[in-house]
């Protein structure tokens, strides 16, 4: 059996990267927000919508250039910002949400609570955001990974193209030598 690592290695690349790019959120929500209330006295409300926004830009474009570099081609720059925005809006209420319940209802410590919140709100951003905004790459690939290799290559033929036919039907995959297949000796396993 052979056991193949990367993928498991890339996966955790990938969210330690959003991690890292979170984290530079933070500082730049806070450089941010001190320069609006302390620099421009602005009210700290109207500041923090202003710092938070200008955050979740830094992020996205962080996260769209660096994290996600390889399946940002598939939509355009604007609909991936709009989705990060959005996803990023849903992170902002579970925080407030999950910040609200351990603090009122659980009497936990204001930063104890808070980091739990952010934290549940991380992986709510991540799991999303790879799954929508940045999705055009994931979803190629989970379309080879429902295929049965030895049934694909039992009942499938290739043509020149690349077009797979089966009883299924046909579609536009990569070719074979890239697919994942079974030998009837070795087996291989992506983790």
């Amino acid at each position: 059996m052979i056991v193949t690592f990367q993928p498991i290695l890339s996966h955790f690349t990938r969210q330690l990267r959003f991690g890292l790019v979170g984290m530079s959120g933070i500082v730049v929500n806070s450089i941010i927000l001190s320069l609006l209330v302390h620099g421009f006295r602005i009210a700290v409300p109207f500041a923090s919508m202003i710092a938070t926004e200008v955050a979740i830009g830094s992020n996205f474009l962080l996260n769209d250039r660096w994290t996600f570099a390889a399946s940002a081609a598939g939509r355009p720059l604007a609909q991936r910002f709009l989705r990060f925005n959005g996803v990023a809006l849903g992170g902002m209420a579970i925080t407030a949400a999950v910040l609200t319940l351990l603090t009122h209802y659980a009497q936990l410590d204001l930063l104890i609570a808070n980091v739990v919140a952010v934290g549940a709100a991380t992986i709510w951003n991540y799991v999303v955001n790879s799954r929508w905004t940045w999705s055009v790459g994931s979803r190629q690939s989970a379309v080879v990974s429902r295929r049965s290799p030895v049934a694909d290559r039992q009942s499938a033929v290739s043509d020149p193209e690349g077009i797979r036919q089966s009883a299924v039907g046909s579609e536009q995959l990569p070719p074979p030598a890239a697919c994942l297949l079974l030998s009837d000796r070795d087996e291989e396993v992506a983790l």
